[in-house]
Parts: structure tokens; C-alpha cells; sequence
């Protein structure tokens, strides 16, 4: 027969284990508490401000030209995938996952705090707690704390209801705020879809150099033009930006524009246009010249023949010395000189065959596509094409002659490169501008000085000598006037 036994004793002095629901709600309770937490909310931050920095130093999509992009990545490929895989790509830091949970992190944390506070402010005010300067000194902190809260609103309602794009204009160049004309945009999930449709032309640029060859200004003149009348011009400088009907345009960099000009074996003109170089050494930039519509059928071949370049400009060419022989324009080796439009040169590397538009595919207009098509020189040479000349190349013809055609660089612009932006949360920014204002005034001014003036105001009432001859924790003498003060 079984004997029964009995249940364990607990052992004096140790409490019973607390049920799981009770165990959750303490860990619960736990994790918001450090949540919530100031030195938890310097280390997000901290994180945040890490994002800042390194978007600051990293071109960004949307907000950078694409070509500094593409150079950035292709410089930093492994590198860029790694911090992708832990949701921070390096080009879009302010759109990734750990800049969003960081930011999410420390709002809901401070909404946290606001709302706390601020329930407990007007509890003590509707029952008439005392104005001390403690009350107004809790006041000024809450409104400094809620003015953060707004401060986010503020961006993501100026994000959701506006745009952010990149705009590139050229000298004499002419372009409408309109959808088709920005290299890169992007839309706010509540914006309209209507912009402006007004133009904007870029009269000329300067950036006058330094004796050290640094620009010591990025100047734009700039002319508004609404329903073909002129109404605004401006110069637009890095720290003085256009604006017109809630459409920002801020001067965020520059580049040059070689003016180039095609024409066929028949002597029609198939391309003419400024090109737009990149690189950030302004001494030696790269660009592509593309004239899908050359209009010449070389003999043996059904499709009209195609033509292409990869250009490098050097605005103030130096010629390297030849070894040997004569030597011309043409075959002169050069590099770079300084960023000044002292000799300006256009090294041209010549491709003839099918640019490979037709495929379906979208090709970036700052991009070659070599796959069908051959050097035009069988040792894939450039050539060099000094400003206001031209050269007369030789394609196959009937009858095996020769037709000539020409490429001229007859002129040199420059173009200015925009960050345009629309934000609708900028009145609301200056607004939570001055609830932070308030804030701070009130907790750093206006609570010292009450404080000032109580503690004056307990000297005045405090009676002359008092102390003198009484003894601790004698009753009050006849005549002399007691004062309780709540704090």
C-alpha cells in the first residue's frame, strides 16, 4: 500500500513563485521603465545622429545626382551590401529600416513622456495646485518636450503632402517644373500629382576660383517664368535658395556642358546639344555622347548606322609632350589642369553599331551600351577636339569610297544641379519653433525669477533679528509673526 505524501514546505522566508501572467506583466513593466528612460533615449539618439553623419558624407538617392551615386557605389560595393544587410544602405540611409526604428524608438518613448506629464499638469492645475515657480519650470519642460513631438509631425506631414527631386538645367536651357523634367523625384504618399508647370531658366553660372583652385562661390541667375511671362529673377547661391508658388530650388551642385555637334555624310545636323559631364573633380569630368538617329546606311548593313562617345573634358587641357614624329590636335595626349575654362579639350573614344536603345530595356543616359557596336578606331583610341573646332571622320560608302562626317565642339557651358523641394510642415516647423522657445523661456528665465523674487519676498517677510536670543523649539513670543510657505 501506497503511502501518501505530503506536499513540499516551502521554505520560510523565500515568497511563492508569481503565476506567468503576473511574471509578464513585471517584465512588461520592466521593459517600458528602461524603455522609457533618458540614458535609453541618448543612446537612440546617438544612433540617429551616426545616420545623420554618415547621409551627410554619402551621396543620397533623390537628394544627390545619380552619377555621384553610381560612383559611390561602384567604389564601395561590398561595403554598401554589408551595412544593407543590417537595413542601413549607405545611399538611403533616411529611408531605411534602422533609421526608421530608431526615429520610431524615440518618439513613441517621448510620446510616452508628453502624455504622462501633461496629465499630470492639468490634473494639478484644474485642482489648483499652487503657481509656484516649480509649476511654471514643469510647464516650460513640457511644452519643450511636446514641441518635439511636433517637430515630427511637422516632417512626415511635409514628406507625405509634398516632393523631393533633382533638377539639372544648363546654361540658356529653359525647363518646366513638371514631372518629366527632374532626374530623380520622389512623391509623398499624399501629395496631388499637380506641380506648378511654371519654367525656370538658368541664365549662367560662375564659381570664381580661389588661389588655391577651391570655388569660392556657386553663383546661379536664375529667371521664373509663369505662363510665359517673366516674373522672378534671383541669384541662387548654396545658402540662398529660389522659391516660387511653395516650389524650393536650392543650389546643391555644378558641372560642365560641352556643346557638341553631329552631322551625317549628307551634311545634316543629327545632333546638337549641350552634354552634361560628371565627376567631382572638376578638373577632368566624363559624359556620353549618343546620336541614335545618324540617318546613314553603311553599305552591307539593312539599319542605319549608329553612333556613340565616351567623352572626358578637361577645361584647362595640358598637353603631355610626344615621343617622336609630328603630332596635331588630334592625337596630342593631355591631363588635367585646373578647374578653369583655361584650354578646354574634349577627348572623344568613337563607337559605331547599334546603341542597343530599341532593346526595351531603359539605359541611363549617362551610360554607354558597347555590346553592338565597335570602336571606330580598331585600337579603341580617342581623339582630342579642341574648343571652337571640329573633325572630319571617314565611315565606308558605295563603290568602296569613303563619307565623311563631322563632330564639332563649338562651344563650352556650364549646368547647375538642384535639390527642388516642396514642404507643406514648414509653417508648422516655424510654429513648434516657437513652442520650443517658449519652453526654454519659461524653464530657463521665467522659473529662476520667480524663484528670485519668492526668496525676496521671504526676506521681507521674515522678522528683523529673528533667531536672536530665542532658544530651539521655544513657542513663538507675543508680537512676532509666523510664516508658512508651501512649496
Amino acid at each position: 500500500m501506497a503511502t501518501a505524501t505530503a506536499p513540499p514546505t516551502p521554505t520560510r522566508g523565500s515568497p511563492p513563485p508569481l503565476p506567468i501572467r503576473a511574471r509578464t506583466r513585471l517584465w512588461l513593466g520592466n521593459f517600458w521603465h528602461q524603455y522609457t528612460r533618458m540614458r535609453t533615449a541618448i543612446y537612440m539618439l546617438i544612433g540617429v545622429l551616426g545616420i545623420v553623419l554618415i547621409g551627410t558624407f554619402v551621396p543620397q538617392e533623390f537628394t544627390s545626382s545619380q552619377g555621384k551615386v553610381a560612383e559611390f557605389l561602384a567604389a564601395h560595393t561590398e561595403l554598401n551590401g554589408l551595412t544593407s544587410k543590417l537595413g542601413l544602405p549607405l545611399t538611403s540611409v533616411f529611408v531605411s529600416p534602422l533609421f526608421y526604428v530608431l526615429l520610431g524608438s524615440i518618439y513613441i518613448a517621448l510620446l510616452s513622456c508628453v502624455i504622462n506629464r501633461g496629465r499630470a499638469l492639468v490634473a494639478r492645475t484644474l485642482r489648483g495646485y499652487p503657481r509656484t515657480p516649480q509649476y511654471w519650470g514643469e510647464w516650460g519642460s513640457w511644452l519643450f518636450h511636446t514641441s518635439f513631438f511636433l517637430l515630427l509631425i511637422a516632417v512626415v506631414w511635409g514628406k507625405a503632402t509634398g516632393f523631393d527631386g533633382i533638377m539639372t538645367i544648363t546654361e540658356g536651357q529653359r525647363v518646366a517644373e513638371t514631372r518629366a523634367s527632374y532626374d530623380t523625384l520622389q512623391e509623398g504618399m499624399l501629395f496631388s500629382g499637380r506641380h506648378a508647370g511654371y519654367e525656370v531658366q538658368l541664365n549662367r553660372f560662375a564659381a570664381p576660383l580661389q588661389a588655391n583652385g577651391v570655388p569660392e562661390d556657386f553663383v546661379s541667375n536664375v529667371s521664373v517664368y509663369d505662363a510665359g511671362r517673366p516674373v522672378l529673377t534671383k541669384d541662387v547661391r548654396v545658402n540662398d535658395f529660389l522659391g516660387y508658388h511653395d516650389v524650393d530650388f536650392y543650389q546643391q551642385d555644378y558641372g560642365w556642358a560641352p556643346h557638341m555637334v553631329v552631322t551625317n555624310p549628307s551634311g545634316e545636323v543629327v545632333s546638337d546639344s549641350a552634354i552634361q559631364m560628371l565627376g567631382g573633380d572638376k578638373t577632368a569630368s566624363t559624359g556620353v555622347l549618343k546620336v541614335p538617329a545618324f540617318n546613314y546606311v553603311m553599305p552591307g548593313e539593312t539599319r542605319p548606322t549608329q553612333i556613340g562617345a565616351h567623352l572626358v573634358l578637361y577645361p584647362d587641357a595640358q598637353a603631355l609632350p610626344t615621343v617622336g614624329g609630328s603630332s596635331n590636335a588630334l592625337n596630342i595626349d593631355f591631363a588635367a589642369g585646373s578647374a578653369a575654362a583655361g584650354n578646354p579639350v574634349v577627348e572623344v573614344q568613337l563607337f559605331v553599331g547599334n546603341l542597343g536603345l530599341d532593346s526595351g530595356a531603359s539605359q541611363d543616359v549617362f551610360s554607354l551600351d558597347t555590346g553592338g557596336m565597335r570602336p571606330y578606331y580598331q585600337s579603341a583610341a580617342a581623339f582630342a577636339l579642341p574648343l571652337h573646332q571640329s573633325v572630319t571622320l571617314q565611315l565606308p560608302a558605295a563603290n568602296n569610297s569613303t563619307a565623311g562626317f563631322t563632330i564639332s565642339f563649338p562651344d563650352l557651358k556650364q549646368f547647375s544641379l538642384f535639390h527642388v523641394k516642396q514642404d507643406n510642415g514648414v509653417p508648422l516647423v516655424y510654429a513648434t519653433f516657437m513652442l520650443t522657445m517658449v519652453g526654454l523661456l519659461t524653464k530657463l528665465y521665467l522659473r529662476p525669477f520667480l524663484e528670485r523674487r519668492q526668496r525676496a519676498r521671504r526676506a521681507t517677510l521674515s522678522p528683523v533679528g529673528a533667531g536672536a536670543g530665542v532658544r530651539p523649539g521655544a513657542p513663538p513670543q507675543p508680537g512676532v509673526r509666523e510664516e508658512v510657505l508651501s512649496r
